[in-house]
């Protein structure tokens, strides 16, 4: 990889985990022997082509989670910031804490909640973005899907073979998602994901296949398979 071609994660782990339930947000439960945010950012830690890593959290975690990143010695750690009132907000404010980037840098953008992406995947996603501008990790979709309208009534159903659910990572070349969230922000335009951001100035993302081990916890069920497929060494 040339010098002038740098990668960057930005790391979110702002949300309130609401539906979670409790008094501490799921990201910061513990999975196996360290929180759940820790698994993923432990592996882009290793990772010899991320050169840095950028943590967003909650305003009234951030000590928390550097005491965290020191307790366990995270090298490539950039720094850990306080998020927005939304995602698109936390990445634009993870974006703007990565300074003096080149026009070839790409930045990947990782849910906190999914401790299970692995090397592979997030190598192969690298490589799409250098070569399609932008790239996601998704899921081809099994179950069949409905459109619902008035009175909970089915209006259509769709192609499930030209269906994905998109996961994280999801990655692009810095000057383009910058330009996609400064004119999201201009806008007011709160896409639910930094691809749908994108696809919002025109710039459309390959998938890349992911595996369905890359969950994101969400309830207390999802922690409580997390740690089934940690522990049966399924991860």
């Amino acid at each position: 990889m040339r010098k002038d071609k740098h990668c960057y994660v930005i790391v979110l782990a702002g949300g309130s985990g609401m539906r979670f339930g409790g008094s501490m947000p799921k990201q910061f439960q513990i999975l196996g022997d360290m929180p759940v945010f820790l698994h993923s950012i432990k592996k882009f830690d290793t990772i010899g082509c991320i050169d840095g890593i950028v943590l967003v959290a909650p305003r009234d975690y951030v000590d928390h989670c550097q005491n965290l990143i020191d307790e366990y010695a995270i090298s490539k750690i950039i720094d850990v910031v306080a998020g927005g009132k939304s995602r698109r907000e936390s990445t634009y404010i993870g974006l703007n804490t990565i300074t003096d980037l080149s026009s070839e840098s790409i930045i990947l953008v990782h849910d906190a909640a999914r401790p299970f992406v692995n090397e592979s995947e997030i190598k192969s996603l690298i490589a799409a973005t250098y070569a399609y501008r932008a790239a996601i990790l998704a899921l081809p979709v099994s179950d069949t899907i409905k459109v619902v309208g008035a009175k909970n009534m089915v209006t259509d159903t769709l192609n499930r073979e030209e269906l994905f659910a998109a996961k994280t990572p999801q990655a692009a070349y810095f000057t383009d998602l910058l330009k996609a969230h400064k004119v999201a922000v201009r806008d007011g335009f709160d896409g639910t994901d930094d691809c749908q951001i994108l696809e919002n100035i025109g710039i459309f993302s390959s998938i890349v296949t992911t595996n369905a081990a890359n969950i994101k916890i969400t309830t207390a069920q999802d922690l409580d398979f997390a740690a089934f497929l940690l522990k049966r060494g399924m991860v």
